[in-house]
């Protein structure tokens, strides 16, 4: 072989390297893409981002007592809004995703479940009639028991709402799946394409590629 092809041999080699990730990596692209009108407008229509803001984990009667950061996800450059499961699924994290759905779905049972015990504290000494009944100390028990219980139970559904991951984590998965559409769409159309990912604060991050 010719000093011509070995010194090309590594330069082809890296090149299909570069172009090339473990599945984990890539995540799985949803089956159909929204198409644009050219490559780089399917890629803006389908490229997943953040919006960054603040989530109320503690209330008492409406006022806000402790705040977090949080994300949610959104697709596409009008920003069509996607649930954290969905977004844990589109880049190849069943098992994130798995682990959403069940804390969305005990934080709405605990939250609505502790406003409806709330409710029913409130409500009892209506249903006992006689004002002096409302009095005693044992229906006084069970009506500050019962809203005293609805109100920690609510704040402890709204304190494990939110994302599983933190916003860093997410940025990155959701950079991964920006890349795999790039290469999807590029490998389809044989474009180049500019990838960038919202800071949800209006900056855009331009990522080479």
């Amino acid at each position: 072989m010719s000093s011509y092809w070995f010194g090309f041999l590594p330069f082809v080699l890296t090149i299909t390297w570069a172009g090339l990730a473990p599945a984990e990596e890539l995540g799985s692209l949803p089956r159909e893409l929204v198409r644009g009108e050219d490559p780089q407008e399917t890629y803006e229509l389908n490229a997943l981002e953040l919006v960054h803001g603040r989530l109320t984990k503690a209330v008492l009667f409406g006022i806000p007592l402790t705040t977090t950061e949080t994300w949610r996800p959104v697709r596409g450059k009008y920003r069509y809004e996607l649930s954290r499961a969905d977004f844990f699924e589109r880049v190849g994290r069943a098992d994130l995703a798995s682990k959403q759905r069940s804390t969305d779905t005990w934080s709405d049972v605990l939250f609505y479940g502790g406003v409806l015990i709330a409710v029913s504290g409130i409500a009892y000494p209506l249903f006992l009639g006689d004002a002096e009944e409302v009095f005693k100390t044992k229906n006084l028990v069970i009506t500050g028991s019962l809203l005293l219980g609805g109100i920690v139970m609510s704040n402890v559904g709204t304190a494990i709402s939110g994302p599983v991951t933190d916003v860093a984590a997410a940025t990155s998965f959701a950079r991964q799946y920006n890349r795999a559409l790039a290469r999807r769409i590029q490998a389809q159309k044989g474009a180049t394409l500019r990838l960038a990912l919202g800071s949800g604060a209006g900056a855009v991050f331009s990522i080479s590629f």
